[in-house]
């Protein structure tokens, strides 16, 4: 129960630093998906927890953004799921497994997202939006999961030996 919470905290943080503080900092650059990475690792390491993030992730920032509501989840879950799919390729190393993982999900949920908007009636240019922003996080968010790949494994292999023991 103590694990759930904590995650549950750690996911409101990473999406108020996300919605809030990068912005701030960074301005109009380019600013990485948090919750999608962060998702989308611990989807390819734990699997259904990950969902459970990029639901909970999702709905985070439609809230504190203008998007429509459950629109980043939908995305998000969506892109796990055709990552998961994707997933049956023979790739040894986990690492490069997770890297790819997050690549896939990073095309699926901007794309989605860019259909999604323009449903919604919001404008969009797609072009723009797939030269300035897929894909250079298509580099962006797989390079910056390496170390959450790293922080996360460490946390997963703890979670089991904890699971081992009380079972």
């Amino acid at each position: 129960m103590k694990w759930y919470f904590l995650s549950g905290v750690f996911l409101l943080a990473t999406a108020l630093i996300e919605a809030s503080l990068l912005p701030a900092a960074i301005g109009t650059a380019l600013r990485p998906g948090l919750v999608l990475v962060f998702s989308a690792v611990w989807a390819s390491l734990r699997g259904s927890d990950g969902f459970a993030w990029a639901l909970g992730g999702g709905l985070m920032l439609d809230l504190m953004s203008s998007m429509p509501l459950g629109l980043t989840s939908l995305c998000l879950l969506i892109g796990n799921t055709v990552a998961t799919i994707l997933d049956r390729a023979p790739i040894p190393s986990r690492l490069f497994r997770t890297t790819t993982w997050v690549a896939i999900v990073t095309v699926v949920s901007h794309g989605l997202m860019l259909i999604g908007l323009a449903l919604s009636g919001k404008v969009v240019d797609v072009g723009y939006a797939t030269i300035n922003v897929i894909l250079p996080l298509m580099i962006l968010n797989p390079v910056l999961a390496i170390p959450v790949y790293a922080i996360m494994n460490a946390v997963d292999q703890r979670l089991k030996r904890r699971q081992s023991i009380l079972v």
